[in-house]
């Protein structure tokens, strides 16, 4: 099981793959062979989970590390890096991330595999990592704005500590829940001044956790 929460001292690495439906389990049983037999042996390792996109577009790998330190270690080794030991698929976009911000503020995500969490990923990619900060102004906004949602009920807002990218990673109650969310969203003005620092990598598709592994 891993655990999210604003107040852990712990960093995420995010592991965003692009695939084919066809491609997506394969990906899948790689990541889960490359996690018990590798990653998980290595230093500052924590908790990891591998999500799938309902639609087959995506698979993400979030891992947990005690610091920077154990994660820059880690990537550093090309004999065990991702791209060396899975291939015949693209190349993830990795980055390591810290929480900005959790919905409610003292929430705390559990995740397991299996047991029915639909999971969303808000992905953005700064267009000018030096713009992270506004950015964040204008998330921290939507954010508020959206809080107190029955069908979310908890949601955690995710910048990479290199300024590039930040990344929602919240749970909602259903598929359809969400899609009615999205076609009404309560935060669209701020949205918009995100969507204007940042390509928004918008999925209709949510993900369920398909593994957890945890050293």
């Amino acid at each position: 099981m891993l655990t999210v929460f604003k107040d852990n001292s712990v960093l995420a690495e995010l592991d965003i793959f692009v695939t084919q439906p066809e491609q997506q389990w394969m990906l899948v049983d790689s990541l889960i062979t490359y996690t018990q037999n590798i990653l998980k042996q290595q230093p500052g390792y924590i908790a990891s989970a591998i999500h799938r996109s309902f639609d087959g577009l995506r698979v993400v790998n979030y891992v947990q590390w005690q610091t920077q330190a154990d994660y820059d270690t880690y990537i550093s080794n090309i004999n065990i890096a991702l791209a060396t030991q899975i291939t015949g698929f693209l190349a993830p976009d990795s980055h390591l991330y810290e929480i900005f911000m959790s919905e409610p503020a003292d929430s705390k995500m559990q995740i397991k595999a299996g047991i029915g969490q639909f999971i969303n990923f808000g992905i953005f990619k700064l267009k000018n990592p030096a713009d992270q900060p506004k950015f964040l102004e204008a998330t921290a906004e939507a954010i508020r704005q959206i809080s107190g949602l029955p069908a979310m009920p908890t949601t955690h807002f995710h910048r990479s500590l290199d300024g590039a990218r930040a990344i929602n990673y919240g749970l909602w109650t259903s598929q359809e829940e969400y899609a009615k969310m999205n076609a009404n969203p309560p935060m669209a003005e701020p949205l918009k001044q995100m969507r204007a620092l940042a390509n928004n990598e918008f999925q209709m598709s949510l993900y369920e956790v398909v593994h957890t592994e945890a050293k």
